[in-house]
């Protein structure tokens, strides 16, 4: 037939873009194919295998071809085949595309030579990634940098390969198919192959299934894309999942290739030759070029330390410091932030150098500057700018204390002895600061701020820091004072906990307390923790007070179980220093054994956010914690990041609303929405959740009626001390919380056998449900005539109606009531049938576990519950 123009299509001269010859005689094809690549790469095209290898062989040639098998005349395996066969054409990759999916075809193009296959209909990003992926490895190929390419890095040793797959005969299969060509490790699932990426010996590429239990694929190729060792390793998913969409999400977190089970092996093996040379000649261009920049970096380096560093100390000197503060002054310009500029004099250094000589005078002033080093988060924002001064630029960060305290510790350590040929040396320092913008907006300003304010610190006795602002200076002052008031606190036992009771919203019942921390100052009185925990957490007392706090709390939850009195948790609120700089799993274990409590007695509370300022050491600290038995709480959720996805990891027992939502839920919609939806999300993930802050009845009236389960604040009872709070644990009688629908707390309880229905009624005694009984199906549905009934719990093998036909009926006259049965019949017939059609929400066997049967009334209630709003 006469080919269309478009035969003819060629890359502009001058187009540098990478140019992809497309061969397909059917026009619409090459149109779909032409505008998906059209935006970044050169096209030509052709609708004839003699076309073509015509348009191949033209200057200049096309760094890939997109070739059609089924053509008339002269197919895509013949077109393949004269390609290969002519040195001028052989070097360029030809992927595939297809209709064809058989095994025998697939195998016909991979001995030709293809590069790889496409199948239609093409979804455009998976053709995209498959064509960067041979372009990329086209252009390695080609570099010079690049010798012998061709040969493995060590030829000696096979590659290594890591299959992880949950069934185990996924994993058979692959490994008879790969053993002869690779070294195969295999992982069960995601942590098991992480914990590979992460030791000894990594693979060089990862075969990946996607459906798994626990940790899925999807997670496991982020995880090993965030390692620094797995970002450079392939990730190849292998999966039964075929949707387009799903493997568009793979090649979004970083996967390298996709196959679909089942799986033809000689598509595997050229997937996997593919990507694995393509990851050694990446390793080998970053490696040269490391090499490079680092003969290039040693050849400056001499001048770099002549020009800009103190010979003596190796710290940035004064040409240098200039830089850095013209730049912090530009980032701070650019981002409206704001830096401290420290000016740092030793105040005794003149007489050391003039009675010890100059040789143990600049082993001390090295001393200092590493002293001055160690205590800052960016070691080359401090400089030597002239005999025993140092300058130092801090820029704020969330993880390193207040400038103040940070001012302070520079002043501590450079009053400790320095041993100087034998002897003990004491200079000391004192340090001026000046704030940028409000003490100067350019440099000369700023300097001469800074040095005002050092001046200043020397005339008032030395030893001290001046801020150049003297309202700045009274606030640091203020702030040290109270720091180290209390870190003598801790010495003096000044410190006490108080506790606040948590209640079951449907028993009344206490069911945890909430250890809090005060400090009883001997001359301020009560200091409130808004005031001390955070300047705590900045010095880092705040590790020490946490020990001290679990400790403590642990040794009460030890009085209180003596006494009989303890309550099912008591929480400790964590600190993010703790999770990421203390040893807190060592803390708790230690706890744990010296009082030789249940460790399930012991409830830690922290905050999403605090586990976010090192994730890593978070997480693993967590885990370990859990492993020992400990409960775990988020608390303040709803107020920080509030991701799912770490919610999921955490796996932590309870939820805490904040109370900034509680507080005003009952007259601001936009605040009762949100504690709706924490609760409905604490429970769907099968969370307790606890409502914080709840000072009155209608607050508390509001929350059952959301299937909270458990309240803490000042309508129960306000934080206190250890006395107190025994004597009101003795003293306890559980309120009953009312419902607005009367419904929600009404149990039918339908059996003919009486001492049943007085077994169940004395394990739900505590539970506050107004509970109706029955002992026939005819008298249960006269029940639900009169009353409105939230759950019905009724027994399967009854005289005249049975237990399914009656909530049968009860599903068409009262749609509401949630149905369960509770019965020693275990014929599944009837059963099965029954829950097949909707009439049960859960079937429940005699004898029956009391805290299961507790468990799952109050998930049917709150099921009830739920239903109810979901119609408003």
């Amino acid at each position: 037939m006469n080919e269309p123009a478009m035969t003819d299509k060629h890359p502009l001269p001058g187009d540098s873009r990478p140019r992809i010859l497309i061969v397909d005689d059917v026009p619409e094809n090459l149109h779909a194919l032409m505008s998906v690549l059209r935006d970044e790469y050169a096209i030509a095209a052709a609708t004839s295998g003699e076309k073509a290898l015509e348009l191949a062989q033209r200057m200049p040639r096309p760094d890939l071809i997109l070739l059609d098998i089924r053509m008339p005349g002269m197919d895509g395996y013949s077109v393949l085949a004269r390609l290969k066969s002519s040195p001028t054409t052989a070097t360029i990759p030809v992927i595939f595309v297809t209709a064809l999916s058989e095994a025998a075809d697939e195998a016909r193009g991979l001995t030709l030579g293809v590069a790889d296959y496409i199948t239609k209909p093409i979804n455009p990003e998976l053709l995209k990634m498959r064509v960067r992926t041979q372009l990329e490895l086209m252009r390695y190929r080609r570099n010079p940098f690049l010798f012998d390419t061709a040969a493995p890095s060590n030829p000696a040793q096979q590659p290594c390969l890591l299959v992880v797959d949950d069934v185990p005969e996924n994993v058979h299969a692959l490994i008879e198919a790969l053993k002869n060509d690779y070294r195969i490790q295999v992982a069960c699932n995601g942590p098991k192959a992480l914990e590979i990426i992460d030791g000894a010996s990594p693979p060089d590429l990862v075969l990946l299934d996607i459906v798994m239990p626990g940790m899925d694929g999807y997670e496991v190729c982020r995880r090993i894309k965030a390692h620094p060792v797995g970002n450079r390793i392939p990730v190849v998913f292998v999966s039964v999942v075929d949707a387009t969409e799903e493997k568009v999400r793979g090649f979004a977190i970083g996967a390298a290739d996709y196959i679909t089970k089942p799986f033809d092996i000689d598509e595997v093996h050229a997937r996997i030759r593919t990507h694995l040379e393509l990851s050694r000649l990446r390793r080998l261009l970053e490696d040269t070029v490391a090499q490079r920049t680092a003969l290039l970096e040693m050849s400056e380096e001499k001048y770099q330390v002549l020009a800009h560093r103190d010979p003596l100390t190796g710290l940035p000197n004064r040409l240098l410091f200039i830089e850095v503060l013209a730049h912090s002054i530009t980032q701070a310009e650019r981002s409206q932030g704001q830096f401290a500029l420290l000016f740092v004099d030793l105040d005794n250094f003149k007489t050391v150098n003039e009675s010890l000589g100059h040789d143990l005078g600049d082993q001390l002033l090295v001393e200092a500057g590493n002293r001055l080093q160690s205590l800052l988060p960016d070691p080359d924002s401090i400089a030597r700018i002239g005999g025993d001064e140092f300058n130092i630029v801090l820029t704020p960060r969330e993880d390193m204390p207040s400038i103040d305290l940070l001012a302070q510790r520079m002043i501590d350590a450079l009053a400790e002895p320095f041993v100087l040929d034998g002897h003990g040396v004491y200079v000391g320092a004192s340090i001026g600061i000046a704030m940028y913008p409000a003490d100067g907006a350019d440099a000369g300003t700023l300097q001469s701020s800074a040095d005002a304010a050092l001046h200043q610190a020397k005339m008032q006795g030395r030893g001290i820091l001046r801020f150049s602002s003297p309202e700045m200076t009274l606030r640091a002052k203020q702030r040290l004072t109270l720091e180290a008031d209390l870190r003598r606190a801790l010495d003096r036992q000044e410190l006490i906990l108080h506790y606040q009771p948590q209640i079951d919203l449907i028993s009344g019942e206490i069911v945890g307390l909430e250890a809090l921390v005060r400090w009883q100052h001997p001359e301020r009185g009560l200091i409130p923790p808004g005031e001390f925990i955070p300047l705590a957490e900045e010095s880092g007392l705040v590790v020490r007070l946490g020990d001290w706090v679990l400790h403590e709390t642990c040794r009460q939850i030890k009085r209180w179980s003596d006494a009989g009195l303890t309550p099912r948790q008591t929480a400790v609120n964590v600190s993010a220093v703790q999770l990421s700089r203390g040893k807190l799993v060592e803390s708790v274990s230690a706890a744990l054994r010296d009082t030789g409590i249940p460790p399930d007695q012991l409830e830690l509370e922290i905050t999403e956010s605090f586990v976010m300022v090192d994730r890593d050491q978070s997480f693993r600290s967590l885990a370990d914690i859990k492993a020992l038995g400990v409960r775990l709480s988020i608390d303040d959720f709803g107020t920080g990041y509030s991701s799912l996805a770490y919610l999921q990891q955490l796996e932590v027992h309870k939820l805490k609303v904040d109370m900034s939502f509680v507080r005003d839920m009952t007259t601001n919609s936009g605040n009762a929405s949100i504690v709706k939806a924490i609760i409905a999300l604490g429970h769907s993930l099968g969370l307790e959740v606890i409502a914080e802050g709840v000072e009155d009845q209608g607050q508390a009236r509001y929350l059952r009626s959301l299937q909270c389960d458990v309240i803490q604040g000042y309508l129960i009872s306000r934080p206190l001390p250890a006395a107190e709070m025994t004597h009101f644990l003795m003293s306890f009688r559980p309120p009953q919380v009312p419902v607005d629908n009367e419904a929600q707390s009404t149990l039918l309880l339908v059996d003919d056998e009486a001492n049943v229905l007085s077994a169940v009624k004395r394990l739900l005694r505590r539970e506050n449900y107004r509970i109706l009984t029955a002992t026939s199906g005819e008298e249960a549905l006269a029940l639900l005539a009169e009353h409105d009934v939230g759950v019905i719990l009724t027994d399967q093998r009854m005289p005249g109606m049975s237990g399914t036909e009656l909530l049968a009926r009860a599903r068409v006259m009262h749609p509401k009531a949630v149905r369960m049965v509770l019965s020693g019949y275990t014929g599944l017939e009837s059963l099965t049938d029954a829950i097949n059609r909707g009439e049960i929400f859960r079937f429940l066997t005699k004898p029956w576990e009391e805290v299961d049967l507790l468990d799952a009334i109050r998930e049917a209630f709150r099921h009830y519950g739920e239903s109810l709003r979901n119609q408003e």
